[in-house]
């Protein structure tokens, strides 16, 4: 059945296709084919997971939306007459993958001539395909992703739900944080918060959402990007409670730093470090202010606390948001883009001490005319971040947790 959208959607789809083919009818491209999953969520609300069978999205510039077709597998046929913009005739197909001699993609996109003189195609394209559409005269281009960066109204609207999200699944692992919660237990409030999204989001898409969250407990917190184990369990030194959301499609991200057992001297001043240098990043986000000027400014402050180098600092001053929860702009001293109204960035400098612990705290930031609206508010001050004590019901709740998963009274498997 062929998806019904909104008035509101249908205008927010309209405008991205216009959008997409003036800047192709600036270049003096007449088609471009899109073939990353995420860029054909853009542009037709279609979710699907690719796996090995690879979908063609292509625009002509002088077709309107006559102009756009599909090239997918056959057992997707039925399923992506959900894409806006698509007219059934304009919907081709494949057989399985790998398929037989002159039934393939190969064979349907190049054998029925689909493609049009002076094409492009998404840079992101595999190399084996990009090698086919470039021997075609094909040029590679990214053009979606320029239009990613700076969200419409309802783009922030989407993100914005989010975030709301993502900080009650931070709540969640603080409320039920204390001295000796297995990670486990900080785990289970992922689950909690993706029962919470499907029972409250209307036309729920799973192919389109995604929950992490968890504590990272020190010393793993000073590790940013490892997974920890279940049954690690938070005793001294600072945590991360990290929870990333996508909802329907589009992602934000809440991050704090917490405390299981009273911080010392030296991780207090660590944590006000840290909360100094947000807060200077916090004061540049405007429009017109170049993204590396920011992570220049953020580095230079921890420099002169004696915190400059990248084995501390390991990572930028934060990213975009949109579809992914890690995309353009950069907030990078190699960046080269200039923050512009309702572009969606997060605020994230960091401290890392390996063998020790992390300190972060990330936020969900929109970008105004004139300054900027957060758009994650959890706990952010060190009193609120000191839980060194949990309720009867957190504790039972862990108890029910660990024996689900085989854990002991020590936390490990049994």
């Amino acid at each position: 059945m062929k998806r019904n959208f909104s008035a509101e959607i249908d205008q927010e789809f309209s405008q991205r296709h216009a959008l997409l083919v003036e800047r192709l009818r600036k270049l003096g491209i007449g088609q471009y084919v899109v073939t990353q999953p995420d860029s054909i969520f853009y542009l037709t609300g279609a979710s699907f997971e690719a796996l090995e069978r690879p979908f063609f999205l292509l625009i002509e510039v002088n077709g309107g939306t006559k102009g756009r077709r599909l090239l997918v597998p056959i057992l997707e046929l039925e399923h992506l007459k959900k894409c806006w913009g698509i007219d059934p005739e304009n919907t081709h197909t494949y057989q399985e993958y790998p398929a037989p001699a002159g039934a393939g993609w190969q064979d349907a996109l190049f054998g029925r001539k689909m493609l049009v003189p002076n094409f492009a195609f998404e840079d992101s394209a595999p190399q084996s395909m990009a090698a086919l559409l470039m021997a075609a005269g094909g040029q590679a281009l990214d053009l979606v992703g320029e239009l990613r960066i700076v969200k419409s109204d309802w783009e922030v609207g989407q993100v914005e739900r989010a975030a709301a999200y993502a900080d009650w699944g931070v709540g969640r692992i603080l409320n039920n944080a204390y001295r000796g919660v297995t990670v486990a237990e900080t785990y289970a409030a992922s689950q909690q918060l993706l029962r919470k999204i499907v029972k409250e989001t209307p036309d729920w898409d799973a192919l389109a959402t995604k929950v992490i969250g968890a504590a990272w407990p020190a010393p793993i917190s000073a590790e940013p990007h490892s997974i920890p184990q279940i049954d690690m369990r938070l005793e001294h030194g600072p945590h991360v409670a990290m929870v990333l959301t996508r909802v329907n499609g589009y992602a934000a991200e809440s991050e704090r730093t917490f405390f299981t057992v009273p911080p010392s001297p030296q991780e207090r001043e660590l944590f006000y470090l840290m909360e100094a240098a947000r807060k200077l990043a916090f004061s540049m986000v405007r429009p017109g202010v170049r993204c590396a000027e920011i992570d220049e400014a953020v580095t230079s402050f921890l420099a002169q606390a004696g915190y400059g180098s990248y084995h501390t600092r390991l990572h930028r001053c934060g990213h975009g948001f949109g579809l992914g929860n890690h995309e353009a702009p950069w907030i990078a001293s190699g960046s080269n883009h200039v923050l512009t109204k309702n572009m969606l960035i997060s605020i994230e400098p960091g401290l890392y001490f390996s063998g020790v612990g992390g300190y972060r705290h990330s936020d969900t930031v929109l970008v105004t005319e004139d300054g900027y609206r957060r758009l994650t508010h959890a706990p952010e001050v060190l009193p609120d971040l000191i839980r060194t004590r949990a309720s009867l019901s957190a504790r039972s709740m862990g108890w029910l947790v660990r024996r689900s998963l085989g854990l002991n009274r020590t936390g490990k498997k049994q």
